[in-house]
């Protein structure tokens, strides 16, 4: 990291600010203080006190943020042709900078917030006398609304009036804007008072000497950042220091950049309705359900599959050049890399990740995740949109088993837990090579398994591996206990569904059951909310003689579609919930190895299961979630 450190005075400070020399990135959000933050902000440099160090960036360099004028300078609003050309953008300070330049350098009035929030303009001012005296400095300082009239109650102009210069001469109230330069103004006030006998000369001059030199010549610390820093050592320092300390998304980070070459990244993706333009999130969803897999799709996932992209182009080119060891750039979408996303390589591959993204869709669907709260892992999602996008959207059914043995051995291994960055960029050149090479098999496939033990402890929606195990039921063609229609197909048209118990929590908490046994994976199926409501707290044996009472059901009829979702009909009906327990637990694994395509690790099995800490985690946050509901 290349920078130093200095000082410079307010005054020439706020000279860049006006001049355009000293401007901020385009996309800082503006903020506006309130009149105490302005007023302490002022006392504190009218004292010396610290206030705060500003962080520049020299202009020219790897990162070239499209620039803006601070909140009131004469430019603000200008045409990009009009506008100066800064030599410095400010990455921290807006708030101080802008507030200091409204309120003692500018003209016209400050833009401010009220105790209520409310925005409004105002002059500050300060009572010479009160602050001469000795009076709290800050509580000297007061601000007059635009007319420069204080309006007394119901609106009546029986406060402070200084609407004209001979009125603040008269009544000792500095306009606080002409700190900078406040020769004319003292001038002009010390012959309203020698017209009148009167000498202010030694106050006036105490004034000067006391107050104003010192906001004038306030030595501001100055963190200046080279343009020699790399774009991602300078987004880096920047997300740490803005907006008390808030991370800020890469996107906006990216936004920021492209807009220097005159690229609007959020319309890209956004869209904008005034100028009829579609962008590319609207264009991924189409004709999806709102809720559907795209609902959290995030403008950073589709900006890490084209990292992964571009930096695989980087990583063939220097291997075709014959380079070797550190000389050739490893495959990432880490976020300091997309921070370095050249703008070309975005525009080259942001059409076939957009459809990659579409493709990825289609997968899921046809793997029964249909919404975007029952997608496992979404980073997962941005593997698939990457492979598609490079390899192509044309399978074959050999290459489709493949694919889905890989998908689901992230889910049920749940790999995708934690360094998602990491296992993006293994997988999709992995998974390419593997499409052709039947022995290059990733390692998200070979090094990940599924502990039947795990069943156990899958008791809530929050694990990758029980929204997965739900997914495949559907997938197996599970039935509504009621309709007997597909559980996708109802998903899909109403989502009613949701995952509830097979023998009912009231039935199982009066015979004294283990929780952790009840409130597992084993004894839970997705079930309509009003199937879920016919079986109530009663034992299976009596729902179940009620159902087919009240619906019609031959028992044979109301047997075949509990085995649609794996339970053993003999078992439910003789309310045997251990011997369920045991033969639906073996199904579910069972149901788990068709997917992994490879056998599940069982209880006398030499290898361990999820490490312990991750299990833990895991159990503790449905713990919780448990308790809660």
């Amino acid at each position: 990291m290349s920078f130093d450190t200095t000082k410079t005075s307010l005054k020439d400070l706020l000279g860049q600010v006006d001049a355009g020399k000293l401007q901020l990135p385009e996309f800082q959000r503006d903020y506006v203080w309130d009149e105490d933050g302005v007023r302490s902000l002022l006392a504190s440099i009218a004292k010396g006190f610290p206030v705060g160090a500003l962080l520049t960036l020299e202009r020219g360099g790897s990162v070239e943020f499209k620039p803006r004028g601070l909140r009131g300078t004469p430019y603000e609003h200008k045409p990009d042709e009009e506008q100066p050309v800064p030599e410095t953008l400010l990455l921290d300070g807006q708030q101080r900078m802008t507030s200091l330049y409204q309120a003692i350098y500018s003209r016209k009035p400050a833009e401010v917030r009220t105790p209520k929030g409310k925005k409004v303009q105002r002059y500050f001012y300060l009572d010479v006398v009160a602050a001469l005296e000795g009076a709290d400095f800050e509580e000297a300082i007061f601000t007059l609304p635009p007319d420069r009239r204080e309006k007394g109650a119901f609106g009546k102009p029986d406060g402070i009036d200084a609407s004209s210069p001979e009125l603040e001469f008269a009544n000792l109230l500095f306009p606080l804007n002409q700190t900078l330069d406040p020769q004319n103004w003292i001038f002009d006030c010390l012959g309203y008072w020698m017209g009148r006998q009167e000498d202010r000369r030694d106050m006036l001059n105490e004034l000067r000497n006391s107050i104003l030199d010192n906001i004038r010549d306030y030595q501001m610390p100055v963190i200046r950042l080279s343009k020699d820093n790399s774009r991602e050592a300078v987004c880096t320092v920047f997300e740490k220091v803005n907006v008390g300390g808030k991370k800020l998304d890469a996107f906006e980070l990216v936004t920021a950049i492209y807009a220097a070459d005159r690229f609007n990244l959020r319309e890209d993706w956004f869209g904008n309705p005034r100028e009829h333009l579609v962008g590319r999130l609207e264009k991924m969803r189409g004709n999806t359900p709102k809720d559907g897999v795209f609902a959290d799709l995030a403008n950073t996932d589709f900006l890490q599959a084209c990292t992964v992209l571009h930096t695989m182009d980087l990583n063939e080119e220097a291997l075709a050049e014959g380079k070797t060891g550190k000389a050739v750039p490893a495959i990432s979408c880490r976020r300091e890399v997309m921070l370095g996303l050249p703008l070309l390589a975005y525009r080259k591959h942001a059409d076939n990740v957009q459809q990659g993204f579409v493709e990825a869709a289609k997968f899921l669907n046809s793997q029964k995740i249909v919404w975007g709260r029952d997608v496992p892992y979404p980073p997962q999602m941005v593997a698939l949109a990457a492979f598609f996008a490079r390899y192509g959207f044309k399978l074959s059914a050999p290459q489709r088993e493949k694919l889905r043995h890989w998908y689901w051995s992230g889910v049920l291994g749940e790999y995708y837990g934690s360094a998602t960055e990491t296992k993006i960029a293994r997988d999709v050149p992995q998974l390419i090579e593997w499409m052709e090479d039947d022995k290059a098999e990733p390692r998200t496939v070979w090094d990940t398994y599924f502990q039947m033990d795990r069943l156990d402890s899958l008791r809530m929606r929050l694990s990758a591996a029980y929204k997965g195990l739900h997914a495949l039921l559907m997938r197996e063609g599970c039935e509504d206990f009621i309709s007997g229609q597909p559980v996708d197909l109802m998903t899909v048209y109403s989502n009613p569904m949701d995952i509830h118990h097979i023998f009912p929590r009231k039935w199982c908490e009066e015979k004294g059951l283990n929780p952790n046994d009840y409130n597992s994976i084993v004894n839970k199926t997705a079930l309509s909310a009003a199937t879920n409501r016919e079986i109530g707290g009663d034992a299976p044996s009596d729902y179940l003689e009620r159902i087919e009472r009240k619906y019609k059901f031959t028992p044979e009829q109301l047997d075949a579609i509990l085995r649609t979702h794996l339970i053993e009909p003999e078992l439910l009906r003789a309310d045997d919930f251990e011997g369920f327990y045991v033969a639906r637990k073996e199904a579910l694994a069972e149901l788990a190895q068709r997917a992994q395509g490879k056998a599940v690790l069982r209880e006398d099995d030499e290898e361990e299961g999820l490490p312990d800490e991750e299990l833990a985690e895991q159990e503790a946050q449905e713990n919780m979630q448990e308790a809660a509901e």
